[in-house]
């Protein structure tokens, strides 16, 4: 299900201001208009510096609640196409789609490497069959990772935590040093402290 590029971003942006007003019945409408407009970056041009900036100030949803929304969509576009598809509200009979929380859950699962195809399924089968609460789902998963991590030497898990903390933390200032070099927010030496800085936590790396 993808938006039709010849929907104008004036109509774009008070369809998604309406559907966010109502967004726990209609989370994929909401989802993928979110998507839409983070991935052609449409709220710039409405005097928005980022993406989190519109969903708080315009639409009062949280930055957490907005990623995890237009994540989840995204997941389901393209890795369970068939389950928007039967969502349709055109449909003679629409499937109800499991919230976005529990999506997303296992949107995580399904890039985390420690998780065999076999138990990312039973973790889908939760999620669509099942229909579990998102903290039920959450349980699930974190219960396999710690029957996982018991198995595993102390050190190795330790390290493998750490390596973890210092990617995530190396994208973040990555990806913030991209968009105030890109809009030039920030002097060139600061620039060059944050990319120095990269390049030390990436020699922390083991």
């Amino acid at each position: 299900m993808v938006l039709e590029k010849t929907v104008e971003a004036v109509s774009l942006r008070e369809k998604t201001l309406e559907v966010a007003r109502r967004h726990k019945a209609s989370w994929i409408e909401l989802g993928q208009y979110l998507y839409a407009i983070y991935k052609d970056k449409l709220y710039r041009g409405w005097d928005y510096l980022n993406f989190e900036t519109y969903c708080t100030k315009e639409l009062r949803i949280r930055q957490t609640t907005a990623v995890k929304l237009l994540k989840s969509y995204y997941f389901l576009e393209k890795e369970e196409p068939e389950v928007l598809k039967a969502a349709q509200p055109e449909n003679d009979d629409p499937k109800p789609v499991p919230s976005y929380e529990s999506v997303n859950v296992l949107r995580i699962a399904k890039n985390n490497k420690k998780l065999t195809a076999g138990e990312f399924q039973n973790i889908r089968q939760a999620v669509f069959q099942s229909e579990k609460e998102p903290k039920e789902v959450r349980a699930q998963v974190r219960k396999l990772l710690s029957e996982k991590e018991e198995e595993q030497d102390p050190r190795e898990v330790r390290r493998g935590r750490r390596n973890s903390a210092i990617k995530r933390l190396i994208t973040i200032l990555s990806t913030t040093k991209k968009e105030l070099e890109s809009d030039d927010l920030l002097p060139t030496y600061l620039l060059k402290q944050i990319h120095d800085l990269v390049v030390k936590l990436e020699d922390q790396l083991e």
